[in-house]
């Protein structure tokens, strides 16, 4: 008999049970995504114009994006982070949601008019973060207002050790991350039971998991955190995108300041400034630029966009670089004459000029060829 061990965390757990009791009905299917990336829910709409459709996407509680009458509107808490794509030519509409954050982990049905056409269960399974950045590690569940601070216990556990724990109202840190990670009193009696860790270091990379006895010693929140080597180790990401698509990079929640360097010498722009989360941009690319937990997006990429981006701290160093390369890409209408009209025009020119040189050739055979 085979055994088989599979570890899996609270939230992949939960999406992959109710994405193979759905899949059993043929309607769910289970989407991964990772936070601050891009995550496209694909819904499949047969027939009629686009003038005359009626696409919903909605989670059991909410509207997240309605297509009605070639009016695209959004829910609250999706605004400038969702579109439609018709990726497909028979109808197929898929919700693009950038950046995915973590309260995106839910269940989304599309529906056209008031038949469901598609279920996607979205779970978001990933942290990224620069090392000698500040991570934040979300974890929420549901607690009494009654309880005292004593009465309060949370546990945070890496890679199955302890990391730091509440218990009684007192926090105790452990070996390896010591004071660098913590929780606060005051969101714990909101529900929030968030670890920070600060000054992040390559090795604080892997799986956490979030624990409260108030919540009968359950698992409230499984996440991946992922460290990115900064430039002090030599280290550049490099990003490659095409016209018209989003860039997307962590910059936390920190005193830093965003500059371009572009391929002309000495040219450097400006372009955002982030305090506190909130994030003053660029005049030129403010209405392109979207800050939300942690991550900077610039939306509608052009080729200007292209070069070194590089964030600053409040005392001028360098803490991280990203190329970015943009390549551009051909609307439809000009794939579709490079590609059918212009070689189907050579194709015909050609074989134009093969009759006619036959004929040519026929006609000066009979004047001077004759026997």
């Amino acid at each position: 008999m085979l055994k088989m061990r599979l570890r899996l965390s609270a939230v992949e757990a939960c999406g992959l049970l109710i994405a193979v009791f759905s899949s059993v009905a043929g309607e769910d299917s289970l989407k991964k995504a990772e936070l601050g990336k891009p995550a496209s829910l694909y819904c499949d709409v047969e027939g009629g114009s686009h003038g005359d459709m009626e696409i919903t996407w909605k989670t059991p509680d909410q509207l997240v994006a309605s297509f009605s009458k070639g009016v695209f509107s959004c829910g609250t808490g999706f605004e400038n982070r969702v579109r439609f794509e018709n990726v497909h030519s028979k109808g197929g509409f898929s919700l693009h949601i950038n950046p995915v954050v973590f309260s995106d982990t839910d269940t989304y049905s599309c529906f056209n008019t008031t038949h469901l056409i598609k279920t996607w269960n979205l779970v978001v399974t990933e942290v990224h973060v620069i090392e000698r950045g500040t991570a934040t590690l979300p974890c929420y569940g549901a607690i009494s207002r009654r309880l005292v601070n004593e009465q309060l216990n949370v546990h945070w556990k890496k890679d199955g050790y302890a990391v730091l724990n509440l218990t009684k109202g007192a926090t105790h840190h452990y070996p390896g991350f010591g004071y660098r990670a913590n929780m606060f009193l005051h969101d714990i009696r909101q529900g929030d039971f968030s670890m920070v860790i600060k000054n992040v270091e390559m090795t604080d990379e892997g799986n956490y998991e979030c624990f409260s006895e108030n919540n009968e010693g359950k698992i409230l929140n499984s996440v991946k955190l992922r460290v990115l080597k900064g430039i002090h180790h030599g280290y550049r990401q490099i990003v490659s995108d095409f016209t018209g698509s989003s860039f997307t990079f962590y910059v936390s929640s920190a005193d830093v300041e965003v500059y371009l360097l572009r391929e002309k010498i000495d040219e450097k722009m400006f372009v955002c400034r982030v305090r506190d989360t909130v994030a003053k941009c660029n005049v030129d690319i403010s209405e392109r630029t979207v800050m939300h937990q942690g991550y900077l997006t610039l939306k509608d990429l052009t080729e200007e966009d292209k070069g070194v981006y590089q964030l600053m701290d409040a005392g001028g160093t360098i803490v991280n670089e990203i190329v970015l390369e943009v390549r551009h890409i051909y609307s439809s209408a000009v794939i579709f004459y490079m590609t059918i009209v212009i070689p189907g025009f050579l194709l015909c020119w050609f074989c134009w000029k093969k009759i006619m040189f036959k004929a040519l050739m026929s006609k000066l055979s009979k004047k001077y060829f004759r026997y």
